[in-house]
């Protein structure tokens, strides 16, 4: 709930900053024989009874639990009589110290520092003719002059006056500047409107519009917040400005100028400015303040700049992004510095040539740390050097050679709340350190065709070098000629030749996919340590090293995103809508591996997003690449506000070829491409004509370093040795291009380079801020208590399990499989309330499953064992709350009446002990919190935009709120007083589970010899012939011919076998029966039992 609840306090935090303002004569003048106390009992508390009490009012009997919950905080309530009133002194001091006392309520309901009427127990009920927009709430007053609010505000001075505030007056140059001289600028500019960057804002920045019937509308508090929001320096928000460089690179700047001029794509437009107008001056004279106070602040030169270290190493190195625990000999780190270069790591093996990699610069630029492995015999370990002193000393000390180290990564200390001690750090990196295996590389290469024959599918995106796929099959999975296998009689590139026929010539609507054998390897997760004080460094590693994800999948390359959240790239593998996916997407989380999510790149047609890095405007570069790639492959430019990517050919996807007509049908008020390739001639896959990009670092004036090696490369070929030097690769004007459909222009030249060895890795050496605040971690207090506490960090004991709570699984169901701004979302419930269609019962989402993973171990292979955590049915908003095993995979199935899984998203969450992670939102909040990315639900181009009921929307779901009692429901599956599931997890594995059914019920009619019914479930091959018939890959049981077989009536399975008939009615299964059947095969249809730890 807090997450929706935080809608509300957002808006009105806004209001409660320090000000500086003279208090306003009050309609009705004072009162001055009543003190405030007075004045409420008096005559304030008969005001909420008559506007307020309905809705804030909660009964005696029931307000001391929600006083106890953690939600009060949060939400203005007090207690009332039987007849829904303050009719007591008992329950009249309740209610004042509930609106009147710091801390009752967050934000307070009284702020203190400005005049009366910027105070949130006034604002929030007035018209906001005269209150503006700045809090969702309904009006209860239609002017400043209704006697009943003169008498609230009366009261409200009154309180002020008798404990003002003593935080007023102070502020620096640059905040006086921005009140002054920039708010002008952003009301001449129209920026704080309700739907551009007012409160019904749907991106990063959200501004206070101020209250219109204050003079001068805003007060001292409202321009700090603003500045806060326009800076991005609130928890939460990426970074809106540059001052570690030059501040015009500044996304606050760039979005609002052409591209012509060096903008970045706006949705609102990109005529507001222009460079060197009054306007913009403006802005730029503001954040040169804001850079000098910057400086001032960390006492550090931000901006300084003293060259950049790289990787020299031979060119004959292939390293493919998740198989990369070869050694590699033959790398050393360098400094070039004012044209000269410094071999910085050749003192640190003098028994031979080292492999060194990864290396990332401290933010005052003094030290470097990196991964260095010195013999094959030897484990990769993070080692940190100083610049100008060239000490080094190793970090991390694995005793295992098969255990590694990498991708080190400097993030800010939690400890240091300022954030502006540069030299205070901590470093995270990945390691296989869990024994782990996941899958490396696909089961099958997917592509969507352009035409061809019944012999020919022509496929423009296929790369691959001729013969790469010959004697592999083909199978169809979309469009014409759907479910027809083939083999490849023969592969160029561009196309693909069959051995037989298809039934009709493929077109433009063919998705298939080539089956290949995939591989393997060592699973790594994302670590965290304290950085040693010297002479302490084993120590440390030993007493800090904390492990933060806990995913199924691979791990790579973290990078810190100006929010705060480490980024990452996590692979994901399986079946989805009858496709097999291979997802490298990027993820993010806290800093202590708390609220693990997607970030960009679900179901992306680019099979890996590698190396991460965020550039001074705010833009995201990153590397395309596919498991097959040694190399890396194409440089991407992304924005991560304009959503998911509707990609011109994604076989993944639903859609045909969306930009052959030009831009595709979408359902966003404004369309932009979510990421271009810089260099269309350079591929992700295969054979690439133009090279290939690796290792991407921005610089603080806007360009970029790169290695850049020229073409062609086949980047399959791990003999291909291409020559890698470092580039710089400058804007001319604009990375973008001014329709958003592709890239612009820019210039590069080399930084870098030599013949005989590639230069790789770049890092400038530069003096920069540390990213935004920490994000406030969200604990299930209510369930397991307060967090232990410790410097810097809290948490629980391991073991301690986490609460799930999703607010409503069927709107998260529209997006498990497509999640593009594209076509109607149907939501499977009786009536879909989107398109007014009634749903069949089959396809009706009616419970919930929380299903959990085991992670691979070395030697084995394909999916990991599924097991069931949580089943529950949904509340009828679509919500549901459970307890989960922490520190597990998990993943969602939404099951309709029969227990059958519908759809799973396939994501692979995870939880801290103790967390409370949310997911999804109430669906009424869906236009204001979701449509700007993911579109209208209905596919219409329409405005979404309004003023949601938050608060409304937030108190209801049902699954968390018992509305009579006024109080927090339980989870559906958990006793909080015994602290115990009330199910245990479980597996279901044929031997034990369905063999036991089979011989009880089945094997009468289908003995060894076959009998009549024509199905041997007497022997061992009982499960191999079962399993026939049976959807294992993507684990559906409503996909599945078996289950239509025993219900006797038709499904989703593509077709009953021929050879079998359905079940007749006097042998059907017991419904308990059928039940375990369902969830043997939504469990992937697995021989044994899983191992539940």
């Amino acid at each position: 709930m807090k997450m929706f609840l935080a809608i509300i306090a957002l808006t009105i935090a806004a209001l409660v900053a320090g000000q500086f303002w003279h208090a306003e004569p009050v309609p009705g003048g004072p009162t001055p024989s009543l003190t405030p106390r007075e004045l409420f009992d008096t005559q304030v508390s008969a005001v909420l009874d008559r506007h307020c009490s309905a809705c804030h009012g909660i009964p005696t009997e029931a307000y001391g639990a929600h006083a106890a919950g953690p939600e009060s905080a949060l939400l203005l309530r007090w207690p009332v009589d039987p007849s829904g009133r303050i009719s007591n002194a008992e329950l009249r001091e309740v209610a004042y110290q509930r609106c009147s006392a710091a801390g009752a309520t967050a934000p307070p309901m009284i702020d203190r520092e400005g005049p009366a009427l910027a105070s949130p127990i006034l604002i929030a009920p007035l018209s906001e003719t005269y209150a503006g927009r700045s809090v969702v709430h309904p009006p209860s007053f239609p002017s400043p002059d209704d006697p009943d609010f003169v008498v609230l505000r009366r009261w409200v001075q009154a309180e002020i006056d008798a404990a003002p505030s003593s935080q007023k007056g102070q502020r620096t140059a640059a905040e006086r500047f921005f009140g002054e001289e920039v708010v002008p600028v952003l009301t001449r500019k129209t920026c704080f409107g309700a739907n551009c960057h007012g409160a019904a804002a749907f991106n990063d920045l959200r501004l206070h519009s101020g209250v219109p019937a204050l003079e001068g509308r805003f007060t001292d508090a409202m321009h700090r917040r603003n500045r806060l929001s326009m800076l991005g320096e609130v928890t939460g928000q990426t970074r809106m400005v540059h001052v570690a460089g030059d501040v015009e690179q500044s996304r606050q700047l760039l979005k609002n100028i052409p591209i012509a001029q060096g903008g970045i794509l706006h949705k609102g437009g990109n005529e507001f400015l222009e460079r060197g107008d009054p306007d913009y001056d403006t802005l730029v004279r503001w954040l040169e303040l804001e850079a000098s106070e910057a400086r001032q602040r960390t006492g550090a030169p931000l901006g300084e700049e003293r060259g950049l270290v790289f990787v020299r190493r031979p060119r004959d190195t292939p390293q493919r992004y998740f198989e990369d625990d070869a050694f590699l000999a033959g790398g050393d780190l360098f400094w070039f510095h004012q044209g000269r270069e410094l071999n910085l790591t050749a003192a640190l093996h003098p028994d031979g040539p080292a492999d060194i990699r990864a290396p990332d610069v401290s933010y005052d630029a003094r030290r470097v740390v990196f991964s260095m492995r010195r013999a094959a015999s030897e484990p990769f370990d993070v080692w940190e050097l100083e610049l100008d002193t060239g000490a080094a000393r190793q970090l991390t000390f694995s005793s295992d050679p098969t255990v590694h180290f990498q991708d080190p990564q400097y993030v800010p200390d939690p400890q240091d709340a300022s954030g502006e001690q540069l030299d205070r750090v901590a470093l995270v990196m990945v390691s296989n350190r869990s024994g782990e295996w996941a899958m490396s590389s696909p089961e099958g290469i997917l592509g969507e065709a352009e035409g061809g024959d019944r012999l020919r599918i022509v496929d423009e995106q296929l790369s691959e070098k001729p013969g790469t796929y010959d004697g592999h099959m083909i199978r169809v999975v979309r469009g014409t000629n759907r479910g027809q296998t083939r083999r490849v009689e023969h592969q160029t590139v561009g196309e693909v030749v069959v051995d037989q026929p298809f039934h009709e010539p493929c077109d433009s609507t063919t998705h298939y996919v080539i089956e290949v054998e995939p591989r393997v390897a060592a699973s790594y997760d994302l670590y965290a340590m304290k950085m040693a004080a010297s002479g302490q460094e084993r120590e440390t590693f030993e007493r800090s090293l904390s492990r933060l994800t806990f995913g199924l999948g691979q791990i790579r390359r973290p990078s810190v995103r100006s929010s705060g959240e480490i980024m990452f790239t996590t692979l994901r593998t399986g079946w989805q809508s009858e496709r097999p996916f291979y997802n490298g997407a990027i993820f993010r989380t806290f800093h202590n591996g708390a609220n693990y999510h997607t970030h960009y790149g679900n179901r992306s047609v680019v099979p890996i997003l590698s190396d991460d890095r965020e550039l001074p405007n705010g833009l995201q570069v990153r590397v395309g690449r596919d498991a097959d790639s040694y190399w890396g492959g194409a440089l991407i430019i992304s924005d991560h506000q304009f959503g998911p990517a509707i990609d011109p050919a994604n076989p993944s996807d639903d859609l045909d070829h969306p930009f052959a007509g030009g831009l595709p049908e979408n359902s966003l008020h404004q369309f932009f491409r979510g990421w271009i390739a810089l260099d269309e001639r350079v591929m992700t896959h295969g054979v690439s004509p133009g090279g290939a990009y690796r290792d991407p670092c921005p610089l603080p004036d806007g360009s970029l370093l790169v290695a850049r090696a020229p073409g062609p490369v086949d980047l399959a070929d791990a003999g291909a040795a291409p020559d890698f030097d470092i580039v710089r690769l400058v804007p001319d004007p604009a990375f973008q291009s001014a329709d958003g459909l592709g890239a612009g222009t820019f210039w590069s030249e080399v930084v870098v380079g030599g013949e005989d060895s590639s230069e790789l890795w770049p890092r400038p050496v530069v003096v920069r801020a540390k990213e935004g605040p920490m994000k406030k971690l969200k604990w299930a207090t209510a369930l397991f208590g307060e967090p232990e506490t410790e410097p810097g960090r809290s948490g629980y004991p391991q073991g301690t399990p986490s609460q799930l709570l999703v607010f409503d699984l069927i709107l998260l169901d529209a997006f498990f499989e497509q999640n593009l701004p594209a076509g109607v979302r149907h939501l499977r419930e009786a009536i879909c309330t989107v398109c007014g269609e009634p749903q069949e019962r089959d396809e009706q989402v009616r419970f919930a499953r929380v299903i959990g993973a085991k992670p691979l171990r070395e030697g084995q292979s394909g999916p990991p064992g599924r097991y069931v955590i949580a089943e529950v049915p949904l509340e009828e908003d679509g919500s549901f709350n459970v307890v989960i095993p922490s520190e597990v995979s998990f993943d969602l199935q939404s099951l309709n009446a029969d227990r059958m899984a519908l759809s799973s998203p396939n994501r692979w969450l995870y939880t801290l002990p103790g967390e409370k992670h949310t997911l999804s939102i109430p669906r009424t909040l869906y236009a204001q919190t979701c449509n700007g990315c993911h579109g209208m639900l209905s596919g219409e181009k329409t405005t979404g935009f309004g003023r949601p009921d938050a608060l409304t929307s937030a108190s209801k779901t049902l699954a968390v709120w018992d509305a009579p009692a006024h109080r927090e429901r339980p989870p559906a599956n958990y006793d909080v007083g015994a602290r115990r599931y009330l199910t245990d997890p479980y597996s279901v594995g044929f031997d034990e589970d369905i063999r036991p059914i089979l011989e009880r019920r089945c094997v009468r009619c289908h003995p060894g010899s076959k009998g009549d019914a024509g199905l041997d479930l007497e022997r061992e091959g009982a499960f191999e012939a079962l399993r026939r018939f049976v959807d294992h890959r993507q684990a559906l049981a409503i996909k599945s011919s078996l289950v239509e077989i025993l219900l006797g009536r038709e499904l989703s399975a593509p077709e009953v076998p021929s050879d079998l008939e359905l079940h007749p009615r006097e042998a059907r299964l017991e419904p308990e029966e059928l039940r375990q059947i369902i969830r043997w095969i939504d469990l992937g249809a697995r021989r044994e039992r899983v191992m539940i730890r």
